[in-house]
């Protein structure tokens, strides 16, 4: 393949320095041109991917070894959920188009640090406008007073991941707020690093050290990509909230506390949210192939995190037994073993009683005619293996009716995933799919006493997360719901 007399190759090594925007624009000049954008996915896109100070590994922290099905794919997501807490449109006077524009041309880029304009972010907040980004050289930020966040801002770290530390306890009092690549720890003065009670805030590539996170309704949060070490996160009452790639380590109590029936006051984030958690269960669900499948991942050597139950659960505060992800994959391998049995048992059946019935025909029919030729009435002499009924068996055979119940009166008896077991009943699956209160997705929970704690009516929902070596996993209790 050749686009303008110069190979493919050569067109590939010249787009590898191309930046975000401008493979962009190259894509929409042909399609032989989207194509090839589109065929850069194990090398341009995935250098953007991992070399963004926004976000991690796509499969962080539960399979980092594991490549995506799509660099490209991943990376858009992560951009387009980054820009959710830009979508607040409550203050437009204007048309959606116009406003975008003119944000954009008015937004500013705030320095803080030595040699800079602002020499601490107090400073650089009082002096921002509505959207503006205040970047924080590398160094240690220390605020003797709690900060009230007024205006909907950006607050970036430069460097890599450590390189900025904010010793600071943040009160959030504006529609929106995100803050990306920071190091979090708790002020002298209070335990609380950051608390909202009506605004939606956002947390990319984040580090939080020995504090706590209150998350209030109507007030929304977005966690993606971040570590909780010796750290907690506390929703009251919150409608919908999402937990997505983080790691918690080493927390004396619950990791995640989510506490009181969902509010029915919500802020302008939760249909945005609402439809990105949708969005990502469907490719959650896309991304998993079947149970009985389980060759292809012995290949790749890892199986899917659907599957894996690495520590016990109490529901109820009665602790209850769950098997180790290899117990689990044996169990599968039986289950699809005594499917191809009894699939194989049926066939050799239909097949016996196939002849069985073509024997039964043949004889009933030379009974009839010697019967016509010696006697006047007509009568029917069938043989006794026609007084049986292996005819009727043989139709139920053929229909298969009876080898799936047998089947599924074998495998009631075997470890099943929650999939399977949802895939029997309608209305769990419409329940299920109703996404209210707070998403833990891809977490890893691991290296202390609880992981998720759901009381006082509150709805929690966990996909594809690991919790290895705690006291107990997820504790629902006093009327609450675990999906």
């Amino acid at each position: 393949m050749e686009i303008s007399g110069l190979p493919l190759e050569l067109w590939r090594l010249i787009l590898s320095y191309m930046r975000l925007p401008d493979l962009g624009r190259c894509s929409l000049v042909c399609r032989a041109w989207h194509d090839l954008i589109l065929s850069l996915d194990n090398t341009r896109w995935r250098q953007l991917c991992l070399g963004c100070v926004e976000c991690r590994h796509p499969n962080w922290p539960n399979q980092p070894d594991v490549e995506p099905w799509s660099w490209r794919e991943a990376f858009k997501q992560h951009y387009l959920a980054s820009k959710t807490w830009t979508k607040n449109s409550q203050d437009l006077e204007s048309s959606n188009c116009f406003y975008v524009f003119r944000r954009k041309k008015d937004r500013r880029v705030l320095c803080v640090g030595p040699g800079c304009e602002f020499d601490n972010l107090r400073r650089a907040l009082l002096s921002a406008g509505v959207y503006d980004r205040i970047v924080l050289l590398p160094g240690v930020y220390e605020e003797q007073s709690e900060i009230f966040l007024k205006a909907p801002v950006e607050i970036m770290g430069r460097g890599k991941l450590g390189d900025v530390a904010l010793l600071a306890s943040f009160d959030q009092h504006c529609p929106t707020m995100r803050l990306c690549n920071l190091v979090f720890m708790p002020a002298w003065f209070t335990p609380v690093i950051y608390k909202t009670t009506s605004g939606h805030v956002q947390f990319d590539n984040c580090n939080f050290e020995s504090g706590q996170l209150q998350i209030h309704a109507p007030g929304t949060c977005q966690v993606k990509f971040c570590t909780f070490n010796q750290s907690s996160i506390n929703f009251h009452s919150v409608t919908i909230s999402l937990l997505e790639n983080c790691e918690f380590v080493g927390n004396e109590n619950a990791s995640v506390t989510v506490e009181g029936c969902p509010s029915l006051d919500r802020n302008w984030a939760c249909k945005h949210l609402t439809t990105l958690a949708k969005s990502r269960s469907v490719l959650l669900q896309t991304s998993e192939s079947p149970l009985c499948n389980t060759s292809k991942f012995e290949i790749q050597g890892h199986l899917p995190m659907g599957n894996m139950r690495t520590c016990e659960v109490v529901v109820g505060e009665e602790p209850g037994h769950l098997f180790s992800a290899s117990q689990t994959e044996v169990a599968l391998k039986r289950t699809c073993e005594k499917e191809n049995d009894l699939s194989g048992n049926f066939a050799m059946l239909h097949k016996e009683e196939a002849m069985t019935m073509d024997m039964d025909s043949s004889d009933s029919e030379l009974s009839m005619s010697s019967e016509n030729e010696e006697e006047s009435e007509s009568t029917y002499r069938l043989p006794y293996q026609a007084h049986s009924l292996s005819h009727l068996l043989a139709k139920v055979i053929h229909g298969r009716p009876q080898a799936n119940g047998l089947v599924d009166l074998q495998n009631d008896y075997e470890l099943k995933s929650l999939p399977q077991e949802m895939q029997k009943d309608k209305e769990v699956q419409a329940l299920a799919n109703s996404v209210q209160g707070c998403l833990i997705r891809k977490c890893l929970f691991r290296d202390g006493k609880g992981g998720v704690f759901v009381c006082s009516q509150a709805q929690a929902r966990v996909e594809g997360s690991i919790f290895r070596d705690l006291t107990y996993a997820v504790r629902c209790i006093q009327n609450s719901k675990v999906q």
